[in-house]
């Protein structure tokens, strides 16, 4: 799992929800989905209760690697783009 990955939580009220991975640390993953967790407050999970669903490589990743700011309307708009394209339902959002 990497900064900019799609994951999909495992654990908690939020299971089956799809997130960005906005940081890591050795313990941790935080997570933004841009609507019940915008970038700014991103949800604090352990490695493993986080699944990797997918690397992208667009303009939203770009961003997110790079560090720049994030508006929560790109995150919900990369987030549904990758569900329409993969056929995935939403997964909670």
């Amino acid at each position: 799992m990497e900064i900019s990955d799609i994951v999909e939580s495992l654990n908690g009220r939020d299971r089956g929800a799809y997130f960005f991975v906005i940081d890591m640390d050795d313990d941790y993953v935080y997570l933004a989905d841009g609507k019940g967790r915008p970038a700014d407050k991103p949800k604090r999970k352990r490695h493993k209760h986080a699944r990797l669903i997918a690397r992208v490589e667009g303009g939203t990743a770009k961003k997110i690697r790079s560090g720049e700011r994030i508006q929560n309307s790109e995150l919900r708009r990369a987030l549904a783009a990758f569900a329409a394209e993969t056929g995935r339902t939403e997964g909670g959002l």
